[in-house]
Formats: structure tokens, C-alpha cells, sequence
């Protein structure tokens, strides 16, 4: 938004004020440009033709201590 306005206008703390500005105005805020890429769509899992034939598990490891009296590391 600064470099909009200092194509055509400078003041001394111009960075400041610009800054202030568009801080404080509602506007500006709910429309402001995302920097990240957008989500693409999700995507189908493929249907597996017979069951039971993958099986995925996900093994937790090196949990904390729980109030000092559990020790994952015993199991």
C-alpha cells in the first residue's frame, strides 16, 4: 500500500502513517491480498479392490512424562 502512495506523494514519516492507516481501517483489513498459494481441491483416496490388503499404522514414540507418574517408554 506505500508504494501505491508514494508514486505520487511523499511526506517525512510517510512509511509510518501509511502503516497506521491501513492498521486501523476495517476495510483494509478484510481485503487484504493472501501471500500464500491457494488450497487446491482435495482429492479422492483410490478404492482398493480387495480388503484388508494395506493397513497403515502410525507408531507414536518418545512421548513426555505425564505428571511424572507415566512413562511411555514401559510400554
Amino acid at each position: 500500500m506505500t508504494g501505491l502512495v508514494m508514486r505520487n506523494y511523499w511526506w517525512p514519516g510517510v512509511m509510518i502513517n501509511v502503516g497506521k492507516y491501513v492498521k486501523g481501517c476495517n476495510m483494509c483489513q478484510r481485503m487484504k491480498n493472501r501471500m500464500e498459494v491457494p488450497a487446491e481441491k482435495l482429492k479422492l483416496s483410490e478404492v482398493l479392490e480387495k480388503l484388508w490388503t494395506h493397513l497403515i499404522v502410525d507408531f507414536i514414540t518418545k512421548l513426555p512424562l505425564v505428571a511424572g507418574k507415566y512413562d511411555p517408554s514401559s510400554l
